[in-house]
């Protein structure tokens, strides 16, 4: 039970890197937080990393130590959210090779951001 619930847990927290590294990039540029969108770009450069490397995440190996401690060899039976989580996270159709040409562009998007400053909106004072 312990392990089936940390591992739900682990999809969980994956799920929620995977969002923070696709919409950190529009959110931090359009809030110009310097220090995040660092954070952002060391993120998606570690991420660049093990995609070239074919090194698998960490989180993707802990997720199998954990449904294969305790689900002895099933895999979330009738968990609809994390079951979609899951589909989410590991799309079929996409290969590893398009995968990394398309964080790779987003990789490029994300540093020319730091050359090319957000628009600044203007507040209007409604008086």
């Amino acid at each position: 039970m312990f392990y089936s619930i940390a591992a739900d847990f682990v999809i969980f927290i994956h799920f929620l890197w995977i969002a923070f590294v696709i919409l950190g990039f529009p959110l931090f540029l359009y809030l110009n937080w310097p220090r995040w969108r660092i954070v952002h770009l060391a993120s998606l450069i570690a991420m660049v990393i093990m995609q070239l490397t074919h090194t698998i995440c960490p989180l993707t190996h802990l997720e199998a130590y954990l449904k294969s401690k305790g689900t002895s060899g099933q895999v979330y039976p009738g968990k609809f959210t994390i079951e979609t989580i899951e589909r989410l996270i590991y799309v079929e159709d996409l290969t590893l090779e398009k995968i990394t040409y398309a964080t790779i562009i987003f990789l490029m998007a994300v540093v020319i951001s730091f050359w090319i400053r957000p628009i600044r909106i203007k507040k209007r004072n409604n008086v």
